[in-house]
């Protein structure tokens, strides 16, 4: 029965997948003729900028929000105290110049660089940096692994909950900046290498839990290498270089960034020169493009469903409160055959937080055996007249094929399920949260961001598990590890719990890609890329346009 279903599933996806190309490609084929006349189509589509594109969030009036994800864009127009070479670990002066740490891992000093502006002329000083850290702390929408660290800071707690006027540990005399942790947190200056820094004089007034909403994002003030030109809601943004940026100048002196419906559509009509995928309809369409290059990029990236547990109010979900009935959803589905299917070559099943090839994985599976998660479902006393809500945000067809294959697996189980595509993936995550269960994606910093997901600080998940603080005491010790030895036993730890727990239902994790168009875009020889989700120095002031 099991090699039955895996033929049905299979056929479900290979047509799924053949109507897919199809839409993307308009055509099963190309001539010459075509594929020259689309390689002029990518050298003329914009001669004169770098061309971006991505689907909007909303209505597309607004740029991405920098302390959400690092992305190219908002890498090049905020700075950052530090920055960080490819491998994410390596630091270079940025805003600021040096820093030093204290023995016991708990002071940190850092010198900030006087001289630097914001694009609207006014100085960038040590209160932007002081008013980023406390204001992020209060912020409604935050990466994980800034709510991680700067929750370490002394009087964190305090200032977020506003049982204290000013954050304790953070303060300034001069350019000298002092970081006071109440516990070592290794990865700190990391992480600070990934913190934009934003402008006080623009956001002083603006209340942090609206931050990453607020019109400030259709005109902003910018400190990186490129300002907002022009934002045409719906269509496009321009950037410019910034003429106040004080360091070296970038060679190309525009960018645009479409907002598109299609990327495939969008790199034949000569609107995309950079671009970052993990869905194998897009990457396959793409390579087809003589003029797009690719080029892989090893990162850990996860994709998994989160279940909607309980908000921070303390309403529960019901439906989601048995464990059995979580564990019975990683049973019910052959994820081996689906990351096959859908990722060739590119996924890897996984049972944890933890790869399967990590000498710290604890060998335990949930092999495909839908008699085991029916089974499950009934010693839960599962209610079958229920609907399972089942939330998605990505809209690549490699997606829509999967969450389908999902439904129907469920489906075999006598589990109804009702599929809802998400376009504000964040919002519906974690505060209107109308879904059982949602499949969503991590490009991981590293293993521990993928934990402190458990956090019942983090920012966001606290909404959908409740500020459970089970994982706590483990977070602490993983963040104060100093040996890979210390680290490996704390992740053992955290890997038992969470497969006890399953808060979250890990699938697999995926490799990426990033396509440039290099018949327009010429990059120095030699270029590293690091994870893209995250700011590095890929050397884009050497980056020209090919007339």
């Amino acid at each position: 029965m099991k090699q039955h279903w895996k033929r049905v599933i299979s056929a479900v996806l290979a047509i799924g997948l053949a109507m897919s190309m199809t839409a993307c490609s308009g055509n099963s084929g190309s001539t010459s003729q075509e594929t020259s006349s689309a390689t002029s189509v990518a050298q003329a589509g914009a001669a004169d900028a770098l061309c971006i594109a991505q689907v909007p969030k909303g209505t597309g009036d607004k740029v991405d929000f920098p302390w959400e994800n690092m992305l190219l864009l908002p890498g090049l127009m905020y700075r950052t105290l530090f920055l960080a070479q490819t491998d994410l670990s390596t630091l270079e002066p940025d805003l600021a110049s040096e820093y030093s740490v204290s023995e016991d891992g708990l002071t940190y000093t850092i010198q900030f660089k006087d001289g630097s502006k914001w694009s609207d002329g006014e100085p960038i000083t040590v209160n932007d940096v002081l008013f980023s850290i406390k204001t992020n702390l209060k912020a409604a929408v935050s990466n994980g692994i800034f709510t991680t660290a700067f929750g370490k800071i002394e009087g964190a707690e305090a200032w977020r909950n506003g049982e204290a006027d000013d954050l304790a540990g953070l303060s300034a005399e001069g350019n000298t900046i002092t970081i006071k942790l109440s516990s070592p947190h290794s990865a700190f200056m990391k992480v600070l290498a990934q913190f934009a820094i934003l402008p006080e004089h623009c956001l002083a007034d603006v209340d942090p839990l609206e931050l990453n909403t607020n019109d400030f994002w259709s005109n902003p003030v910018t400190s990186g290498m490129y300002r907002l030109d022009e934002m045409k809601a719906g269509s496009y943004y321009t950037l410019v270089r910034n003429e106040n940026y004080d360091g070296v100048q970038p060679k190309i002196e525009k960018i645009i960034n479409y907002f598109v419906s299609d990327y495939v559509t969008a790199a034949q009509a000569g609107q995309l020169d950079y671009f970052n995928t993990n869905a194998t309809d897009v990457k396959n369409e793409l390579s087809k493009l003589d003029y797009m290059t690719m080029y892989p990029v090893d990162i850990l990236f996860y994709r998994y469903f989160v279940c909607n547990m309980k908000g921070v109010d303390g309403n529960e979900n019901p439906l989601m409160q048995n464990q059995k009935v979580r564990e019975a959803l990683m049973y019910a589905i052959d994820r081996e055959t689906l990351a096959n299917e859908l990722f060739p070559d590119l996924a890897h099943t996984i049972n944890s937080g933890i790869p399967n090839d990590n000498s710290v994985y604890n060998g335990k599976t949930y092999e495909y055996n839908p008699e085991k998660a029916k089974q499950l479902l009934d010693e839960a006393g599962f209610d079958y007249n229920t609907t399972l809500r089942v939330m998605y945000y990505y809209t690549d067809q490699a997606t829509v094929d999967f969450m389908e294959a999902i439904a129907y697996y469920l489906g075999e189980i006598g589990v109804n399920v009702e599929l809802t595509q998400s376009t504000q993936s964040t919002q519906d995550l974690f505060q209107t949260r109308d879904y059982d269960i949602a499949y969503k994606g991590l490009s991981a910093f590293d293993l521990s961001e993928w934990y402190n997901e458990y956090s019942s600080t983090n920012a966001n998940f606290q909404n959908i598990f409740g500020g459970d603080t089970s994982f706590d005491s483990l977070l602490t010790q993983l963040s104060e590890c100093t040996t890979d030895e210390q680290q490996a036993q704390v992740l053992s730890q955290l890997q038992e719990l969470e497969q006890e727990q399953l808060f979250k239902l890990p699938l697999y994790t995926i490799g990426n890609n990033i396509f440039i168009n290099t018949s327009h875009v010429k990059i120095p020889e030699g270029t590293s890329f690091g994870n893209p989700w995250y700011k590095s120095d890929i050397g884009f002031e050497n980056w020209e346009l090919i007339s």
